[in-house]
């Protein structure tokens, strides 16, 4: 099988002129595209998207075979307390289903997978699959090690056959913070790499990094993996589109009378799908309209004030988020609580503002930057400065899934 791969960067640009793209195995192995449409690439029997790892929420779920089966088109709502988006507002793809109940998932946001597919389309390229590009390279012994690529500011872990997660900024002698806080998660919870292998474009002090970490770093080019990919996040309506085949060709008239009893038996088993699945339907929708009926009934009974009732549990989430605000209790990401975050390690500042759920400080006095990060990444959030000593600002904002 031959799988080519297109790169997408994390802003997408108006054409995928220049874009890389990479077929292992296959020669020539990698280049860019020119022009619109496959002119140019190899011929492959599958083209994937290389999604970049910032974009894609690698995870599990833990749900047995019936529940999964019951939240079919809705996953997104067992991942809620992990989203930092509506569960409506992002695409889940289910990995390969596990007998210990414990399944992969990829989490993605819909506007951006859609605008991604919609470039593709527009060049005359319609994927058959996508997958976070940490997915996509191991290291030269890939058991028990974790990989990962990085070049200075950016890149990407893979942690496991389905798990990785996106690296932030670092130096050549101190790891991404990202990768600190998931090597020492890794190491409580008994699981700690055998090692790190790591691909960089910039130089990376080894020794330092593997002191950092507790765990071996190795500085070595990454391979392809050749394994299949792990999970295709174009699942559902997303899926990719196929010609009819043998199949189109079997209903044509000439071709009838050949397979005409195929055709009856494939029609019959048809029918009894069709059947069983418009009696599925109805159980669940009924299911369905009992469910809503008695979250409006409990919506109802604890505000009562409230007289239209569109969506109870979004209306309940905006009460309850309203009472807490009444009582003084500072919401995640709000200013109050964003300044509560940073305070205890800032001796002072010339001024600061707040917009778009941003906190940024003006020439603050810290006694201690890197504590300060890990403290508000513990927090849920994120921090960049800008500036020289002297004239500096930090900015903090809530940390994206």
């Amino acid at each position: 099988m031959k799988r080519l791969f297109i790169s997408l960067p994390d802003h997408l640009p108006e054409t995928l002129d220049g874009v890389p793209w990479r077929m292992p195995g296959a020669l020539p192995e990698s280049g860019t595209l020119v022009g619109a449409g496959k002119v140019g690439l190899p011929d492959a029997d599958e083209i994937w998207l290389a999604l970049p790892a910032s974009r894609v929420l690698l995870s599990e779920i833990a749900l047995s075979r019936g529940a999964l089966r019951q939240l079919r088109g809705a996953l997104g709502n067992a991942l809620e307390d992990r989203l930092m988006l509506e569960p409506n507002q992002v695409h889940v793809a289910l990995g390969k289903i596990s007998a210990a109940d414990n399944h992969p998932v990829a989490v993605i946001e819909i506007t951006w997978l859609e605008q991604a597919l919609a470039l593709c389309r527009r060049q005359g390229i319609e994927p058959f699959g996508a997958i976070p590009e940490s997915l996509i390279w191991l290291g030269e012994d890939a058991t028990g090690q974790w990989s990962g690529r990085w070049n200075g500011h950016a890149g990407f872990v893979r942690s496991g056959a389905c798990a990785g997660f996106a690296l932030d900024d670092g130096a050549a002698a101190t790891p991404p913070l990202a990768l600190q806080l998931a090597v020492a998660e890794a190491h409580k919870a008994g699981v700690a790499p055998g090692a790190l292998v790591i691909e960089s474009t910039v130089e990376v002090d080894v020794d330092a990094w593997s002191g950092v970490l507790d765990c071996p770093v190795l500085a070595h080019p990454l391979r392809a993996d050749p394994h299949p990919p792990v999970i295709n996040l174009l699942q559902g309506t997303y899926a990719a589109r196929r010609g009819g085949g043998w199949l189109s060709d079997l209903v044509r008239g000439q071709q009838a009378g050949k397979f005409r009893l195929a055709a009856g038996l494939a029609a019959a088993a048809l029918g009894v799908h069709v059947a069983g699945s418009l009696i599925d339907w109805a159980r669940l929708s009924w299911e369905n309209r009992q469910l809503r009926a008695e979250m409006r009934q409990v919506f109802q009974d604890t505000f009562p004030q409230t007289r239209a009732i569109v969506d109870p549990v979004l209306q309940m989430q905006r009460q309850l988020a309203d009472m807490r605000r009444a009582r003084g209790f500072a919401e995640h990401g709000d200013f109050l609580h964003a300044l509560d975050a940073a305070g205890g390690q800032i001796g002072g500042i010339s001024g600061l503002s707040y917009d778009n759920n941003r906190l940024t400080l003006q020439q603050p006095r810290a006694t201690d930057l890197e504590a300060m990060r890990t403290r508000l990444a513990a927090l849920g959030y994120r921090m960049a400065t800008a500036g020289e000593p002297g004239n500096q600002s930090i900015t903090l904002e809530r940390s994206r899934p």
